[in-house]
This record gives structure tokens, sequence and C-alpha cells, in this order.
């Protein structure tokens, strides 16, 4: 009780110190803000000059929605801004936890689980706090209108949803998980909402000149664009960055060969979207159903969610570190299942093998961050691309770890 106590005096006090370092460094929150300022002066979002050098990506809608913090001093804002993701932190830990039966599990039990799933999320909440990014909030958003969808408040859940997809794409792929799910109602309401949200800022912009931010944002963000095609600079982890670098010859901050063979434009670009179409199919091997089908175990539903979690990040161009926010819930329900079945683990897991889940499960550690490995070192590893090759190790652990019981019970 005593160490408990302390852990959470000191998760407390390093949190308040990291958001006060990270609040006075203006960051990716500078820009947000920015455009806030920008659009209720009747300016351009989508057009140069931008706060930090930084291009705004998101949608007027959010522009309108932070333009109140652009009164206030931008380290203020900013820290209201952490400290709002702190709470919300706390919130996406309070709706992960339901999906499992905590009964069985002993008070240390849940506090282990708790830090094992810290641990192995600290890199990407770091961050994501650190460039005071939205990843929390829409990592959040989606948990939190999903399992309002599942309480049966349609409405509610379609609406946070459509929110969070209209700010920032990523929760897109469970508007289909919904459809698949059996929940059409909620489906259809979250595509009618994404509309209004649209359309929205027209009340306040008027109605062309809201057409034009919309025109120039779609514009912007068109997965077509050639450089959503290939991404060869340092930061950006999905598919889109992982697999041309070794398929082709490109430029980035270090200078030795990444690329293997040097294929053409065209061959690489087929060869990347067979690879996005392979992870997007292979959503239907975690679930399992045919179309339409609800299923009632929470874990199962967690599971499947998981590796859409997972992919996602993979799948869209452009995903910076604070992105992989988004696969904290897979990183979860791995925690738990290896704490839940430890015994048959240890028996069954060789020591090799528990070298290689070392190495990528290292990955998604503090340990792996520029302070403690070094910025070369650090550089090295975004060079190579390990972040996307560790995230799609993931997958094959994730349906090793599969709840099996709950799954045949559906099957049969």
């Amino acid at each position: 009780m005593v160490i408990n106590r302390y852990f959470k005096i000191a998760l407390i006090v390093a949190a308040i110190f990291y958001a006060y370092t990270s609040a006075r460094n203006a960051h990716d929150f500078e820009v947000f803000v920015d455009a806030g300022s920008k659009i209720i002066q009747g300016k351009n979002i989508y057009t140069p000059p931008f706060a930090q050098d930084l291009q705004y990506y998101y949608s007027p809608l959010c522009a309108l929605l932070l333009a109140p913090f652009s009164g206030l001093p931008i380290i203020i804002s900013q820290l209201l801004w952490i400290g709002f993701s702190y709470f919300l932190l706390y919130r996406i830990w309070i709706l992960v936890i339901v999906y499992f039966d905590t009964s069985q599990l002993s008070k240390k039990q849940m506090q282990l689980w708790f830090i094992i799933s810290l641990f192995l999320s600290l890199r990407f909440i770091l961050v994501d706090i650190g460039y005071v990014q939205m990843t929390i909030f829409i990592l959040w958003a989606t948990l939190e209108s999903i399992q309002l969808i599942r309480r049966d408040r349609y409405i509610l859940g379609s609406a946070l949803l459509a929110l969070a997809i209209n700010i920032k794409l990523l929760p897109l792929a469970f508007v289909f998980y919904l459809l698949y799910r059996n929940k059409v109602k909620a489906a259809v309401s979250c595509c009618v909402f994404y509309l209004v949200f649209l359309f929205l800022p027209a009340l306040y912009l008027g109605w062309q000149r809201n057409l034009d931010l919309i025109h120039n944002w779609f514009t912007l963000i068109n997965p077509g664009n050639k450089e959503w095609t290939i991404e060869a600079e340092d930061g950006p982890n999905s598919l889109v960055a992982l697999i041309p670098v070794y398929l082709m010859d490109t430029t980035g901050v270090l200078t030795f060969k990444r690329n293997f063979v040097n294929l053409p434009f065209h061959q690489v670009s087929l060869i990347l979207n067979v690879v996005r179409l392979f992870f997007v199919l292979l959503t239907f091997a975690f679930l399992r159903t045919f179309p339409f089908k609800a299923v009632k175990s929470t874990i199962r539903q967690f599971w499947e969610m998981s590796y859409i979690f997972i992919a996602v990040p993979l799948l869209y161009p452009h995903q910076q570190q604070y992105a992989f926010v988004y696969i904290i819930p897979a990183l979860v329900y791995l925690s738990y299942y290896v704490m839940i079945n430890w015994n048959m683990i240890k028996q069954k897991v060789s020591i090799p093998l528990w070298i290689v889940i070392f190495v990528i499960g290292v990955n998604f550690s503090p340990l792996i961050g520029r302070d403690v490995i070094s910025g070369y070192a650090f550089e090295v590893l975004l060079y190579v691309r390990i972040l996307p090759v560790a995230t799609i190790l993931l997958i094959p652990i994730l349906w090793i770890c599969r709840p099996k019981d709950e799954l045949k019970t559906a099957d049969q």
C-alpha cells in the first residue's frame, strides 16, 4: 500500500514536470492554435505562413474549436491541453479495463497490469505530450464512442466518433467495424454526423469560404498525392515510410544505403498497395465471422479492435511516432494475456524466443529514447524504420495470444 502511494505521488510529480517542460517549448499545438487564430481573421489556414513552419493538416472545424485558445499565451493553452490529455489517459484506462474480467485479478495483479501497460505505452505517450499533439484525444474519442454505442447510446457515440474522424481520419476504420458487427444504425449515424461537422463551420465562415477551405483540405490530405507514396525523410513510420526506402534509392538524414534493390517508382507503388491490401484483408482473419454478426464476448471484441488499432497507423501515410499512441489498446491486451497465462507461457517459450520478444517489446518502451540510447543511435533506428517493423511483428504475437476459449465457444 505504501509503495502504491509513493508510486502515484512520483507519477504525478513526473507528469507535472513533464507537462511544464513540454508546454514551455512550443510545439505542434501552437500550429493548431495558430490555425484557429487565422480562421477567425479570415485567412486561409492551409497556406503559409505557419507557426513552427509546420503545415496545418486538420479540419476547418478543428481550427474553429481551438480558436479560443489563440487569445491565451501559448504556454497556458498548451498546459491546458496537456492537463486535458492526462485526464483522457486516465479515462482511456477506465474504458479499456471494462472489456476484461477483472474479478479474477487481485489488487497486486491489477497494479502489475497497469505498470506493464504503462511501461509499454510510455514511449508514445511521452512523444504525444512532448509535441503537445492530439492522438491521445483521438484514441479516447474512439474508445469512448465505441463504449457509448455498446450501451445503445447511438447518437452521442456516433457524433463523438464523427468528430474524431473530422479532426483526423485515423478512427475511420471503426465505422466499417461497426457496420461489420451489425451496428448499422451507429455506422450510418456516424456518416451523417461527419457531413454535419464538415459543413457546420459554414454557420460562422459562410458557405463559400467553408467550401473553399474543405477543397484546400481535401487536396492537401489526398492519399493519391505523390508525397504520400514515398516518405524517405525521418519521422514518418507507416508502411509508406517503410517499404519504399528498402525498394528504391532514397535520400534520408543519414548517408548509408537502406535499399537492397532499386525498383522503379510504379513498381514500388504497386508493391506498397498490395501490402496495404494484405493488412486490410487480414482484418477478416481477426473478425472470423460473416458480416453483420454481433459477438457477445467483450474480450473477443477488444482483441478484434486491437488488430485495427495496430493496422491503422501502419496503413495511413505520414504517421509520426505520436500516432502510435493508437496501438496502446493492443499493448494493454497483450499485457493482460501474458499476465493471466504466465504459468503456461513460461513453460512453452524458449530462451531464444524470449530474446526475440524482448527485442520487439523494447521498441515500445521509453528505453528507445533519444536521451537514453543517444541521438545518433535514435536517428539510426528512425532511418531504418525499426518502429513500423516492430509494430508489424506485434500482429503475429496478437494472433498467438488470441482469446481461444471465447473464439471456440463462438464458433460452435
